[in-house]
């Protein structure tokens, strides 16, 4: 198969050794006369702005449940794919659920995953022990525009020679999608069975390979496990493999406690999440794919995370050199506050993430996140959680949105302080993969790239394109908490 080969360098020498909204973009100039909205208070503070969006609409009339329900990046007819986070009563939550049409699917001591109506968001926000209510948004593989085969850097057949070829390991590759896998049995792949949990769901997965991938995922995401297991198979060809494609953090979980109870050694994850914690290789949450890293390691594996590629997605800035004017907004480059990107109709999609120096559940710094027209300096969509002090504030803001025109043209983020005092560092990340006007090569490790356990090996990527090495695009620290990532490159 004509297929992207990608691979971390240390998975291999571990394996060897230890064996949305619409937007209505038009081109034009530099924004003028852009003015947010007064600071106002959510309907539902538990529920995240873009929710609280949401439920607005239906009860306005002006959307259905089903088209409300389609804005959220996972959803089912008039529900929509959520985390709820809990501080208690978990068991009468999900009896809430039950009850009123909801359908939990991974309950944990601190948060439930459900789809939920549109219709109960609100009522559900506002249960008891409820602290905040999000969107599941699904993870992405760590790919870059610029990859290479790498199988022969490495001398391979010299370990082979010395019967390196990791007889008798177990090795996890939990990743995107596998389309392709079970056809190149036999002949990429050795005809050992391979142990599969494919989830078709949100907790929900079956033994069968063919379940691995998903019609409607891009390419990159459908074939990106198989491209990965296809490198460690060539340099271990006799490891035994285990794969799984979690739709969401808290599928990840327990995937990662059916591989340790499977005697897997060594996980690969080449695959990023949105931030959930404070930039220091921890996060309070239960679910968090850095947590997730820590049961692996205190289950015996070692676990191998690519680094990101997204150094011209992101835009860090600390200390002296962080800058905001005198209305508050985030300056990019000198006394530019809006950092711009190219929508294309072939990529219609925008998400991205803003993460600042706050306390994680109890945020003070209330900053919020616009992408704004081009032309017009028009909002066409902002994240506007709230950061008040209250247990449930976290110093995030996740925004989507969706270009529906017919060619490219220019939309711009903005980030703007309401209150508190000045954070000492600011993180904004593109995760749909525009490339930013202003980036940062530093502060660019994702989630879980950024864990501080020892157990967990960073690995970034160089690319190659001809003979010029671009690098660029490849994550690197230090970490907002000054640690030096990724691990080796």
């Amino acid at each position: 198969m004509g297929r992207v080969r990608l691979f971390s360098l240390l998975a291999i020498l571990t394996l060897l050794i230890s064996l949305t909204m619409a937007i209505p973009i038009v081109h034009g100039d530099d924004p003028e006369g852009f003015s947010p909205p007064e600071k106002q208070e959510l309907q539902y503070p538990n529920l995240g702005s873009h929710l609280n969006q949401l439920v607005d609409a239906v009860e306005e009339g002006s959307l259905s449940p089903e088209e409300a329900a389609a804005d959220s990046p996972i959803h089912s007819a008039g529900s929509v794919a959520v985390t709820i986070h809990l501080s208690g009563n978990v068991d009468d939550v999900v009896q809430f659920l039950e009850d009123n049409g909801g359908d939990p699917r991974n309950v944990g001591e601190d948060y439930i995953e459900a789809y939920v109506p549109v219709t109960l968001l609100g009522q559900l926000s506002e249960q008891p022990g409820v602290i905040r209510v999000r969107e599941i948004v699904p993870p992405q593989p760590d790919y870059g525009p610029i990859t290479s085969q790498g199988v022969q850097t490495h001398l391979v057949q010299a370990w082979h020679d010395a019967e390196y070829r990791g007889q008798g390991i177990k090795v996890g590759i939990i990743d995107s999608g596998f389309e392709g896998f079970s056809g190149l049995i036999g002949t990429e792949f050795p005809a050992a069975p391979v142990a599969a949990r494919c989830y078709t769901d949100v907790g929900d997965y079956t033994s069968n390979l063919e379940d691995c991938w998903e019609v409607e995922d891009s390419e990159d995401r459908r074939v990106h496990g198989t491209a990965v297991a296809e490198t460690v198979i060539d340099i271990a060809p006799a490891a035994s493999l285990y794969v799984a494609q979690p739709h969401s953090k808290g599928d990840l979980k327990d995937t990662v406690e059916w591989m340790i109870s499977e005697g897997v050694s060594v996980i690969n994850y080449s695959v990023s999440w949105p931030y959930d914690g404070p930039g220091d290789g921890s996060s309070p949450f239960s679910y968090s794919p850095l947590n997730s890293v820590n049961l692996a390691v205190g289950g015996g594996i070692a676990w191998v995370n690519s680094a990101g590629n997204t150094a011209r997605h992101t835009w860090f800035n600390s200390g002296n050199s962080l800058v905001l004017d005198s209305d508050g907004y985030v300056d990019f480059d000198q006394s530019d506050n809006q950092n711009c990107i190219t929508v294309h109709p072939e990529s219609p999609i925008v998400a991205a993430q803003l993460r600042w120096e706050d306390t994680w559940g109890g945020a003070t710094r209330d900053l919020d996140f616009y992408l704004v027209d081009s032309a017009t300096g028009d909002i066409i969509v902002g994240a506007k959680d709230p950061q008040s002090g209250q247990s449930g504030h976290v110093p995030f803001e996740w925004l989507v949105a969706e270009y529906r025109g017919t060619s490219e043209t220019a939309a711009c983020f903005m980030v703007k302080q309401y209150s508190g005092s000045q954070p000492d560092w600011i993180q904004l990340n593109n995760r749909s993969g525009q490339l930013l006007n202003y980036h940062t090569a530093n502060g660019s490790v994702t989630n879980p790239g950024e864990s501080d356990n020892p157990g967990m090996l960073a690995v970034g990527a160089t690319h190659y394109w001809d003979t010029h090495t671009i690098a660029e695009y490849s994550s690197r620290g230090p970490t907002p908490d000054g640690r030096v990532k990724p691990d080796i490159v």
